[in-house]
Formats: structure tokens, sequence, C-alpha cells
């Protein structure tokens, strides 16, 4: 029994920092694909395309996708002017508050997960992707769990995302 309670002794700090990690890297999978998303949106649409974030390297973080340029991330009414929305036609052939999908994203689900940004070609804190090649501005979007782990996102000017482990401490993730 003593030999079994000592295992587990042993065993729960690293099944705790998998559990970090794995979050964190949900959270990195999280962010890649809605960019790509408003990306794929730019393209499909033939109309440039916004990731607007609210962050300051904290754990209190929030972000929107939407064609308007100043959407707000912190509105959670699609009806608002400057909700983040993306208008998807629910087949009833008439254009409706219906047809509006909130592209909000919040820290709220993410405990212990802070995000800052760097380096935005925009001058902003957000992305455009271009309506013909999907193009960006470019950006690094910071992740880091409460165990110091950290993960980057990066968008190029060319439009492309990828992550990667700015001190290679994440498996399956380049170092930047």
């Amino acid at each position: 029994m003593s030999i079994l309670a000592i295992m587990i002794t042993v065993a729960m700090p690293s099944l705790s920092t998998f559990g970090d990690n794995q979050k964190l890297v949900g959270l990195a999978e999280q962010v890649f694909g809605h960019l790509q998303q408003a990306r794929s949106e730019a393209v499909t649409r033939s109309q440039t395309v916004y990731a607007n974030f609210a962050v300051d390297g904290t754990s209190s973080w929030e972000y929107g996708i939407s064609l308007n340029s100043e959407c707000v991330a912190a509105e959670t009414d699609p009806t608002e002017t400057d909700a983040c929305v993306i208008i998807v036609d629910d087949g009833d052939g008439a254009d409706n508050d219906a047809d509006m999908v909130l592209m909000r994203f919040t820290s709220d689900d993410h405990d212990d997960m802070s995000m800052d940004i760097a380096n935005f070609s925009s001058g902003t804190t957000q992305f455009l992707f271009d309506s013909v090649r999907g193009m960006a501005s470019s950006g690094q979007i910071k992740l880091e769990n409460s165990s110091g782990k950290q993960l980057r996102i990066n968008v190029s000017r060319l439009g492309r995302v990828s992550i990667c482990s700015p001190d290679d401490s994440i498996k399956n993730y380049g170092a930047c």
C-alpha cells in the first residue's frame, strides 16, 4: 500500500503538468482554427475579414472575427452594429437577424491561460485577411499556461498561420 501511495504521489505533478499543457495546446489550436477560418471566409466571400483582439497579457482576454473592421469582441448581441459577426444564410431566403452568427471568443473557458499580442503590422490589435489571395497583416499571438509553458501563433504577410513553441517545451510544435 505504501509503495502505491509513493507512486501516486510521484505521478500527480506530471499528470497536472500534462493537463496544463493539453489545455494550452487546445487553446492554440482553437485560435489557429479561427484565424484559418477568417482567411478562408475572406477568399470565399471576396471581402476583407478581420480578427480583432482585446488582450493585455493576462488571463482575461477576448477576440472576434467579422467583416466589420470595428467589431468589438465584448459585444454579446449579434444585432448590434459593433458585434463580431459573420453572416450565414440560413436558407429561408431572407436576410435577417437569424443569419448573424456571433464570432466572439473569450477566456471564460480557458482558466489560467494568458494571451498577448506582438508585432502586428497593422498598427492595431487586429489581423486583416485580404479578399483576393488571403494575404494578411502579420503579427504574433502569445499564449501561456499557469506552468509558464508557451505557444505562439504567427500570421505571416502571405496569410500563413502557424504554431510554434518559443522554448521548444511543447512536443509536436517546432521551436520558434
